[in-house]
């Protein structure tokens, strides 16, 4: 976009689609700070659920950010708790999901 002739950059939309490992583990690092009360930089609730879905429902791609994601954090066990129970939702075409 330009404005007064200098072009100013902002940010794109987040496509989770799009996003690699490496950078969904580096959110998902920003909400779990966010949700332990020291962090402030965290995504939108909007982009909290996509991650959520997608993480919900690729197995594969869920514990490849795991293993990227515990790196980045103190406390593993809570960090699991975290985001097995409490940030993933199972995937809406699981067997049993309402």
């Amino acid at each position: 976009m330009r404005r007064g002739g200098a072009f100013f950059d902002y940010p794109a939309p987040m496509h989770p689609a799009s996003l690699t490992a490496p950078e969904i583990a580096d959110l998902l690092a920003q909400a779990y700070a966010e949700d332990q009360g020291y962090g402030h930089d965290g995504p939108s609730a909007e982009e909290r659920t996509a991650l959520a879905d997608r993480l919900g429902c690729d197995e594969t791609l869920r514990a490849e950010v795991w293993e990227l994601l515990r790196e980045q954090v103190a406390d593993e066990d809570a960090a699991a708790y975290w985001l097995d129970v409490e940030f993933v939702e199972p995937c809406p075409g699981d067997a049993g999901h309402a």
